[in-house]
């Protein structure tokens, strides 16, 4: 396992600093990073072509430790990637604690790393909130476990809870996991500490954010957005051929076993947080880091089983199973890492390209990697995803925005990939509308064309002539 965790480390550690982005959340995090340093609400307007639907406190975080604009995107994937250590950090201490057991700790602690990592490859070093929240909503598990018996520790469970849905709130599983259990245990003095100190932080933290980043907080929180089965299964089914192995060995035991150390709270936290993150991954955009705390669980549960079978005969059965399950996932990883990095130069090159058409360009722009727009110095006016999803459940008509094309408000139009003429592409796999597409061949140009990136301007502007770049 810790030959696994190596080899999944090697690529974020080496590209930490380089240019292209890792998702589309980096673009997208980078600009309310850097409202922060401005003092501009993340929060202050009702905004049609773009909104903040994440809680506030990730920004500020980033924007205080990044401090320059260059900076946000890198600081954030460091960031990213020191909670990738501490959520198995803390995870491995959790285990130790639970079955008083180093060895234990340590194959958990390294198992999280290795198989998280492999699972999601671009979240191991991003600028995106779920990996610093999911670090913090652990510290909260930690919290809650040493606190058998005394309040005070289910107190400073409640506030790492608090602050880690602050950071994203997706992470919500956690917090009503350790909630159920004491309500189910009638742990009624704990209960009344952890819901006092939560609600305490929850408030604090709330009423910052409407202090400081603008009173449209809940209206941005709670948009609604498309939803689809499709994504729910695909995701789904993603995360169980990860997972099932430790996930049905954890509850098979726990359930068969009641003498099975912290097993009521580990059954409670695996059924809330997988219930909870099967029904997220069907919405739009969500992607393989909602299952994020229930692999954490899945975890937690697999390796408290595997310590309290360690002295029966399907110990080695099942230590064998769980290891190969983990493990199996780092050379597809390495595969991708490898192929990543065999394209970093030419996706750095024509990233640049790209960088410097936008910024001459005059007036806004879109693009579909934001982090494009944002290297660019070009402001946040239009969200491609926000749109095609507001679109999409008939929240914003599409009439406006290809108004906006035909008027050529916008100085340059980034797309990902070689876009010649109108791409025959599906709706619902698009971030842009056929008849976006048939608009925009209409009134704007491309100028650079290259197998990464397609800029176009507005046609008959004074610009360069097409380039192409095989």
């Amino acid at each position: 396992m810790a030959l696994c965790a190596v080899a999944v480390a090697w690529f974020p550690l080496f590209n930490i600093a380089s240019l292209p982005s890792v998702n589309y959340n980096e673009g997208w995090n980078a600009y309310r990073q850097w409202m922060t340093v401005e003092h501009q609400p993340l929060y202050g307007s009702a905004t049609s072509l773009w909104t903040t639907n994440y809680p506030f406190l990730s920004f500020h975080i980033i924007g205080l430790l990044a401090g320059a604009k260059g900076h946000m995107v890198v600081t954030g994937r460091i960031v990213c990637f020191a909670a990738l250590v501490a959520t198995a950090g803390v995870s491995g201490a959790i285990m130790r604690g639970v079955t008083d057991d180093g060895a234990a700790g340590l194959y958990a602690g390294l198992w999280l790393f290795a198989a998280l990592g492999a699972f999601n490859g671009a979240g191991r070093a991003c600028d995106d909130p779920e990996m610093l929240g999911t670090a913090i909503a652990c510290f909260g598990i930690f919290a809650y476990l040493r606190g058998a018996g005394r309040g005070l520790w289910y107190g400073v469970s409640a506030i790492a809870f608090a602050v880690s849905l602050f950071t994203k709130h997706d992470l919500i599983g956690f917090a009503i996991s350790a909630g159920l259990h004491l309500l189910i245990t009638r742990n009624w003095r704990g209960l009344a500490v952890f819901m006092a100190a939560g609600v305490l932080a929850s408030g604090v933290l709330l009423a910052l954010s409407l202090q400081f980043d603008g009173r449209y907080f809940f209206a941005d929180l709670v948009q609604p957005r498309a939803y689809g089965w499709r994504n729910l299964r695909a995701e789904t089914l993603h995360y169980l051929l990860h997972f099932a192995v430790a996930l049905v060995i954890g509850l098979v035991v726990l359930w068969r076993c009641r003498a099975v150390p912290g097993r009521g709270f580990f059954i409670i936290l695996l059924v809330t947080t997988n219930i909870i993150a099967i029904g997220f991954s069907g919405g739009d955009g969500v992607a393989a880091n909602i299952f994020y705390p229930a692999l954490i669980a899945d975890l937690l549960a697999c390796v408290t089983a595997l310590y309290w079978l360690r002295a029966g005969r399907y110990f080695k059965a099942a230590l064998i199973a769980v290891t190969l399950s983990g493990a199996v996932m780092a050379p597809f990883q390495i595969e991708n890492d490898i192929a990543a990095q065999a394209r970093l130069p030419g996706a750095t090159a024509a990233a640049r390209q790209a960088i410097a058409l936008l910024a001459a360009a005059k007036g806004p722009a879109i693009c579909e990697d934001l982090a494009l727009c944002y290297e660019a110095g070009k402001p946040m006016d239009y969200d491609p995803y926000y749109v095609s999803d507001q679109i999409r459940i008939g929240r914003l008509p599409e009439s406006r925005v290809l108004a906006m094309l035909t008027a050529r408000h916008y100085g340059a139009i980034q797309m990902d990939g070689a876009v010649t003429g109108v791409p025959r592409v599906e709706w619902r796999n698009a971030r842009f509308s056929k008849a976006f597409l048939r608009v925009l061949a209409k009134t704007y140009r491309p100028v650079l064309v290259t197998r990464y990136d397609t800029v176009f301007v507005p046609r008959g502007a004074a610009q360069a002539s097409a380039t192409s770049l095989k």
